[in-house]
């Protein structure tokens, strides 16, 4: 047998060959105890992460939840719109701004809920019957012409000096096409330049409403005749508040449409940027059909709004309380709709913020007509603005005439006739227009999506007749200011009445942008049942009102009317907007700020 020979080996060479480390590896420590040890993640996850699981877990409570929310009743889901059968969508032109097609689709959360309350009150009220026109008489403003007969702008002197015209206007053979009966024209304040219903030649309108109270004007005729049951509706033209300001003396429903988007071809004019033809009636569904009649629009199926704005800052300028406007008609937002759409804006520093022409503007007219604007608001600039428009317009297309008859006025007329044919200042004039064309932009773009805007109708109850002239100065500087929004804007506006505080009317009105008149008129139907209900409801109730629910007599003085117009009784939002107009600051985002300090309307 061999004889076995023992080799020896470095261990440093062992070690490369067997990659045996030269020194062993020191312990590793034992793995801490599983929290789960009973769980194998991998076994039971089917290799899915941790993450995911548990998100699955939390879907499926979360559908779990709301299939017993839906079997109890608490919760339904409105049907989502067949998208491939809609109708075309009208294309709007909005000034200054590119063509738009503007949808109005319902916000994520209506087309995922509809309702969150018990389910006995989900019933919505039934939608009545289409009105037939045949079975309504209806009048019109002396603004509109009918063949064979004057027209007589509501003057005596024009009414002699004028010849029958020869066709009639487009409004007035709509509604007759229609099949509604015509029971003539109705009295209107002269050449529609007041807001309180005075006429030299047939007198003063009677309120039926409030007989110690003014009716309004310019169509005061045609407010008198609807509230007091003589008529079913009325045409007129809204300028600066013809329409408006009736409805909210009378205690009935206004509409004033889009500017432009009904003809007024056969209207005696009183400055044609700012006229548009408006209705009046006592029953909202009348005031729907006969707009329909009048707009000539495509049916189209209309949406609910996408919020509901009320301009806490307006409010806080009106001397009636907002519990008997604004909050009433929240309430009636939330439940018809369901859900709290409501948000508190200040519009006035929104406009003062996006309107950069208004601060010039106010300097100008300081500066050339020696006018005290330091204290102006920014609802100020745009009636100062709104007035000078005015002022142009009627002066380019009635002053051959005034210089020839050289008719005699009543005082507050002839004011403001004076003025408008006073020495005109080009370029004054055409920073109104500028103004007026940025304001129509800022609304519409504040109210593109169907949103609706909250406004005070007027700042305060109607004046009684045995006013004074410096009180009805304040009121009508007041009302013009608020009054301006829309016709600057050139958007639609409806005036609600609410009842009566004391027996006098009031009311409140709400806009919505241009060019949706029928969207504005169908939210109206489908909040009014709740609105008449919160009304009947309130009645029972003590009326809250401010202190001064009319101005006093004896509260004037001369630094309330500085030079002619002028609006300083404001609140603290309001004096905020106008510095920020003055100085250039703010930001868009103020003008949604739930500022309750600033915008808390006083005397709650």
């Amino acid at each position: 047998m061999p004889e076995r020979v023992e080799t020896h080996v470095s261990p440093v060479v062992a070690a490369r060959v067997h990659r045996i480390p030269c020194r062993p590896a020191p312990p590793q420590p034992p793995p801490p105890p599983s929290r789960f040890p009973a769980l194998d993640w991998q076994r039971i996850s089917f290799g899915l992460p941790r993450r995911k699981i548990i998100l699955l877990g939390l879907s499926v409570v979360g559908i779990a939840g709301i299939y017993v929310l839906v079997k109890n009743g608490k919760l339904t889901f409105s049907d989502l719109p067949d998208f491939p059968d809609m109708p075309d969508l009208p294309t709007l032109r909005l000034p200054n701004l590119p063509s738009l097609r503007l949808p109005n689709l319902p916000s994520w959360r209506q087309l995922f809920v509809r309702k969150l309350q018990p389910a006995e009150s989900e019933e919505e009220p039934e939608k009545p019957a289409a009105l037939d026109l045949a079975q309504c008489k209806f009048g019109y403003q002396d603004v509109f012409d009918v063949e064979s007969a004057i027209t007589g702008f509501g003057s005596y002197d024009w009414e002699q000096t004028h010849t029958p015209a020869t066709q009639t206007a487009v409004t007035i053979s709509l509604i007759l096409n229609a099949g509604a009966v015509s029971t003539g024209k109705q009295s209107m304040d002269e050449f529609g330049l007041s807001l309180f219903g005075r006429n030299k030649r047939d007198g003063d309108a009677e309120n039926p409403v409030a007989p110690k109270h003014f009716a309004g004007g310019a169509a005061c005729g045609s407010g008198v005749a609807v509230a007091s049951n003589a008529i079913d509706f009325a045409l007129a033209i809204d300028t600066m508040g013809g329409v408006r300001i009736p409805a909210a003396f009378c205690g009935i429903y206004g509409f004033r449409a889009s500017h432009g988007v009904i003809s007024t071809a056969g209207i005696i004019p009183v400055a044609p940027s700012l006229d548009v033809v408006g209705v009046l009636a006592r029953d909202p569904y009348i005031l729907h059909t006969v707009a329909k009649v009048l707009l000539q629009q495509p049916e189209l199926e209309w949406g609910l709004p996408s919020a509901v704005l009320v301009a806490d800052d307006c409010f806080g300028m009106s001397t009636i309380s907002s519990v008997r406007t604004a909050d009433l008609l929240s309430r009636a937002v939330t439940d018809t709709l369901g859900l709290s759409l409501v948000k508190h804006v200040n519009l006035g520093t929104h406009l003062a913020s996006n309107v950069p022409t208004l601060r010039n503007f106010l300097m100008e007219e300081e500066r050339l007509l020696k006018q005290d604007t330091s204290r102006y608001t920014t609802y100020d600039g745009l009636r100062d603005a709104m007035l000078l428009i005015l002022r142009g317009e009627f002066k380019e297309k009635h002053r051959k005439w005034f210089k020839e008859v050289d008719p005699e006025l009543p005082p507050d007329v002839d004011v403001r006739v004076k003025f408008a044919m006073a020495p005109h200042l080009d370029g004054l004039h055409r920073m109104a227009l500028k103004v007026k064309d940025e304001t129509r932009a800022v609304i519409n773009e504040l109210l593109l999506m169907d949103a609706l805007l909250v406004l005070p109708s007027t700042p305060s109850l109607p004046p009684i007749k045995t006013a004074k002239g410096k009180e009805l100065e304040i009121f009508e500087s007041r009302a013009l200011s608020m009054l301006s929004i829309a016709t600057m804007a050139g958007c639609c506006q409806v005036t609600i009445p609410l009842g009566n505080v004391r027996g006098i009317p009031i009311s409140v009105s709400v806009l919505a942008r241009y060019g949706a008149d029928i969207f504005l008129l169908e939210s109206l139907i489908k909040l009014n049942p709740k609105l008449q209900l919160e009304v009947d409801i309130i009645k029972q109730k003590k009326p809250i009102v401010k202190d001064e629910d009319v101005i006093p007599r004896n509260s004037v003085n001369e630094r309330d009317v500085p030079a002619r117009r002028s609006n300083n009784r404001t609140s603290k939002g309001e004096r905020a907007g106008s510095r920020a107009q003055r100085d250039g600051s703010g930001s868009r985002a103020q003008a949604f700020q739930d500022n309750k300090e600033n915008n808390q309307p006083s005397g709650k």
